[in-house]
């Protein structure tokens, strides 16, 4: 085990992914010759995890995973990207959770078929609190939602940052969010968590309703909409070229803790994590094409933007 303290701890999904890229979406009941395959780790909360390791901020996931085949490639793949997987428990005889990816080249679309698999989620017990309480920042997607809850309490209590990826409306979700101190949802989750007519009432109404210090609305290439202390405004998305747009939000999410870590203003951590976003959905591979430091400030340089 290692000495130091990861600087974030992941607790949530990770996921066995097939990514087979095709020239277009086959119809039912018939047979077409893919263009490419990639098998790849996936899941919003370990590929985050991944992005913001790749970006030069230590990371572990923390959680359960089945000693089958698709587990055992995901903790390889993690240990690939030099997350530390030293806090996760193996579950004998189960399946892990795994997923085939459809990716459209004509159109850069993509459909995914996933099931869960059998293992259980963890439970407190299963948490390391010492690594939690010495990190930095504990990143969530509302998976394993229990075991997120009880840690986000605890993270309170010690001053740990808690950042949620709140891309799924899951039953008991809210009793998460009063925890949150990074907030990060999608569009479609904070309009039908809030009901709001908008995107920018469905932000104002979450930061007044969960009091997190920010609120930051992704809108894919719309950008989307920093609130904090200082009020409400815009973020701009890059326009680049896309060739794969699968794990495009776990990178902004990932780049954007790892841009905090960095020290970076809530402003320049949005574009940060959109840079970092946009060189992703230039090459094929959720993880595979994940950008460094360096790549994503020469991005923004490149764009008239200095941080």
């Amino acid at each position: 085990m290692r000495n130091e303290y990861p600087q974030v701890v992941g607790i949530g999904s990770t996921v066995y992914d097939t990514l087979m890229v095709v020239d277009g979406f086959p119809q039912e009941d018939t047979k077409m010759q893919g263009v490419e395959t990639k098998v790849q780790g996936g899941g919003p909360c370990a590929t985050a995890l991944v992005a913001a390791q790749k970006l030069g901020v230590t990371t572990a996931y923390m959680g359960t995973i089945g000693d089958d085949p698709f587990g055992t490639f995901m903790m390889d793949d993690l240990k690939k990207w030099n997350v530390n997987t030293d806090y996760v428990k193996v579950i004998p005889d189960t399946v892990s959770f795994h997923a085939v990816v459809v990716l459209n080249q004509k159109t850069a679309s993509r459909t995914c078929v996933w099931n869960k698999g059998t293992v259980a989620a963890p439970t407190a017990e299963d948490l390391n609190e010492e690594v939690i309480k010495n990190a930095k920042v504990l990143h969530l997607d509302g998976h394993m939602l229990d075991a997120a809850i009880y840690a986000a309490k605890k993270c309170k209590e010690w001053g740990v940052k808690v950042s949620h990826d709140a891309g799924g409306t899951y039953p008991g979700i809210e009793k998460l969010m009063e925890y949150v101190d990074w907030l990060i949802p999608s569009e479609e989750f904070a309009l039908k968590m809030t009901g709001a007519a908008t995107a920018e009432e469905a932000a104002q109404k979450l930061y007044e309703t969960y009091h997190p210090e920010l609120v930051v609305l992704t809108q894919g290439v719309k950008g989307g909409i920093l609130l904090d202390e200082k009020g409400m405004r815009h973020y701009d998305s890059y326009k680049v070229e896309v060739k794969d747009s699968n794990g495009c939000g776990d990178t902004f999410h990932g780049a954007f803790v790892a841009g905090k870590i960095h020290g970076l203003s809530n402003d320049d951590a949005c574009k940060y994590a959109s840079a970092a976003a946009a060189i992703k959905c230039t090459r094929l591979g959720a993880r595979y094409g994940m950008a460094n430091d360096q790549e994503c400030r020469a991005f923004l340089k490149e764009r008239g933007v200095e941080l």
